[in-house]
């Protein structure tokens, strides 16, 4: 099989990203749209008041779902990308014994740095929640806490490493890396600016909250999908490579 070459890890990330684009597609349809389309329902109801409601829509709802799975499948696409570059990089320090389980360390890691973490400070809204006045503020909120997520993750890693110079202990460096992840993110969590807005009352609450676990549905089956995709490929590949390691052995050993 010979040393893998970038071109080829990057091709795995990039199938593992479509798998990943396809999943979190499904769980868009299945677990976000319903709630986005009764959001918008209740908008042009209390609307009505105020404006006809026979207006043409802009933009069709139909154009909309379109586009938002196109969308899913291309950030997925991207997203596999970069989980095959970060996975190349940093798969000595992931838990698991085997591709897939190192794949899924990682992808869990993700799922906690991009999704649940900023989630906790700035939780998603639906169309017609949130003063649009603080929409660039909330952002960049958002993605600050994704950096400074990823920073963590970073502090964590070392300081399992230093744990590692000290014993040979699982536990005791399992404990430093997530204890330093833990009290990092608590202390980010605690000093970064709040994102949550008013709630019209017209949004029943049930309904904010199903779209918000929707919304981290819709991230954790895409990087499901990535995860388990790309350890599957990965696995494979390192199955293909004992194989040909072994049948390589059995003819030097009759020669």
């Amino acid at each position: 099989m010979g040393v893998e070459t970038w071109v080829q890890r990057l091709g795995r990330g990039a199938c593992a990203g479509l798998a990943g684009g396809a999943a979190s597609a499904i769980a868009l349809w299945l677990a976000v749209e319903p709630h986005i389309t009764k959001a918008i329902d209740l908008e042009n109801a209390a609307a009505e008041g105020h404006s006809h409601g026979d207006e043409d829509e802009l933009i069709s709802r139909t154009t909309q779902l379109v586009g938002g799975t196109v969308t899913a499948v291309v950030v997925g696409l991207l997203l596999g990308v970069v989980f095959a570059v970060v996975y190349a990089r940093s798969q000595h320090r992931l838990a698991g014994h085997t591709d897939l389980g190192r794949s899924l360390s990682l992808g869990g890691l993700a799922f906690g740095v991009i999704a649940v973490l900023p989630a906790l400070k700035v939780p998603a809204n639906p169309p017609a929640v949130g003063d649009p006045g603080t929409v660039n503020d909330r952002t960049l909120t958002y993605l600050a806490i994704i950096l400074l997520g990823l920073v963590l993750v970073g502090v964590s890693f070392a300081a399992a490493q230093v744990a590692r110079r000290r014993t040979e202990r699982a536990e005791v460096r399992w404990a430093a890396g997530i204890g330093a992840a833990v009290t990092g993110g608590a202390l980010l969590l605690y000093l970064a600016p709040s994102g949550t807005v008013d709630i019209p009352a017209t949004i029943p609450a049930s309904l904010l909250w199903k779209f918000r676990i929707g919304s981290l549905a819709q991230h954790a089956a895409m990087w499901l999908g990535i995860a388990v995709a790309y350890g599957t490929l990965a696995h494979r590949r390192s199955l293909d490579q004992t194989s040909v390691a072994r049948q390589q052995y059995q003819a030097a050993t009759l020669r």
